[in-house]
């Protein structure tokens, strides 16, 4: 067994198994981030098969990036063919087309239909066939600001192309992290159930202050919201995080509107209509009656801090589609099932996600999915795996 076939499915889940990516990689010293990219790919599941530019292999050697996916790298055409096999609308051809990091000198070419090497050859003749291209660029802060190659840019948007933008840094446009090219590409070749729809993802925790640096919250990592997030977006879905306190990392390429208390949470979503809204959130339902001006001094024995209830913000969301979720502790699955169906019937949920903190593992969990309908379904595994299984659901619904 080749040890690339050992990363395969080691991640937190499986998403792309099945799925086979065409990278396309060209002359950017970002090429040597390109073994990660590949292994990222393999622990999700995916095929990689790489094909380089010639000015690529000066860079990165092919044989480094043979090793890290386990097949034969392609840097020129021979007689199999390999943009017909691979990009032409033929079967067993990839899935999708990555370029990363996708030179100034690959977008003019795919934007003129200049072929003339392998990579050159392949992406055009999958722009021929309707096959989903993603590119990430890469180069000199100049080359990017030249007006031929923003027109460039605009002309391969208008194709279909999917153009994740770089960061820019140094005076440069860097290639964007590992994270963001793989999403688009799932993004690219998932099936796109939600496209056209928007999503609204709740998460966080809210911090009610006691005073000017004491306050109450949850322990919300944040962590479902954005596994919900990214999973939305992949399936084609116009995605926004609305985020209070966490402590994952966010995703750079979901619009964030951060919130720290209740009243913060109440102004962001007052008078918005959704379509289809997530919350995940662990909003206080307690929050100091009164704030203590500054800070309260530590010498005290004792003080008394009054708590008022806050209002249940669910109630407030105004969606086509609301899933919530609840928490509950020290209670059996009957209970936590009929206080769910409870809160639900009490709102306009479409449906709820349940789960007791005792089924709640840092590798793995279970939770239980109720419809309105009355419908039923139990989930468990990762984090990943679990907003995976929600999104299917919601797609189900929506169907």
């Amino acid at each position: 067994m080749h040890p690339a076939e050992m990363l395969r499915n080691s991640g937190k889940n499986g998403r792309f198994a099945g799925k086979h990516v065409l990278l396309c990689v060209t002359g950017s010293i970002a090429a040597v981030e390109d073994v990660k990219l590949i292994r990222e790919f393999l622990r999700q599941g995916a095929d990689v098969t790489v094909a380089m530019t010639e000015s690529a292999s000066r860079i990165v050697h092919p044989e480094a990036l043979w090793f890290a996916s386990g097949r034969r790298v392609i840097t020129t055409l021979d007689g199999d063919v390999q943009h017909v096999t691979l990009c032409g609308s033929t079967s067993g051809s990839a899935d999708t087309v990555l370029v990363a990091p996708c030179s100034a000198d690959m977008i003019s070419k795919l934007a003129t239909g200049i072929c003339d090497d392998a990579v050159s050859t392949m992406l055009v003749t999958a722009l021929g066939a309707g096959k989903p291209i993603v590119i990430a660029p890469s180069m000199h802060g100049d080359m990017w600001k030249n007006r031929i190659i923003q027109d460039n840019l605009e002309r391969l948007r208008a194709l279909g192309v999917s153009v994740v933008e770089p960061s820019f840094e140094e005076g440069k446009a860097k290639m964007a992290d590992i994270e963001s090219i793989v999403c688009a590409t799932g993004r690219s070749m998932l099936g796109g159930e939600l496209k056209g729809r928007r999503v609204t993802v709740i998460g966080g925790a809210t911090a009610e202050p006691i005073d000017a640096v004491r306050f109450i919250t949850n322990s919300s990592t944040g962590g479902t919201a954005v596994a919900l997030a990214k999973e939305a977006y992949m399936r084609g879905a116009e995605v926004e995080l609305l985020m209070g306190n966490c402590s994952v990392q966010l995703p750079k390429f979901i619009p964030v509107k951060r919130f720290r208390t209740v009243k913060d949470l109440s102004s962001l979503i007052s008078g918005r209509r959704m379509d289809i809204a997530l919350m995940p959130a662990a909003v206080s339902d307690y929050s100091p009656e009164k704030a203590y001006d500054g800070k309260i001094p530590s010498d005290r024995d004792s003080f008394s801090l009054v708590l008022k209830k806050n209002e249940k913000l669910v109630d407030s969301v105004d969606a086509s589609v609301l899933v919530a979720f609840k928490l509950e502790a020290g209670i059996s699955i009957d209970e936590l099932k009929h206080k769910a169906k409870e809160r639900m019937n009490k709102s306009g949920m479409t449906a709820i996600v349940a789960n007791r903190l005792e089924d709640v593992r840092e590798d793995r969990t279970k939770a239980f999915m109720i419809w309105k309908s009355g419908i039923e379904k139990e989930l468990s595994g990762t984090r990943e795996e679990i907003a995976r299984e929600i999104i299917e659901q919601l797609i189900k619904c929506l169907k």
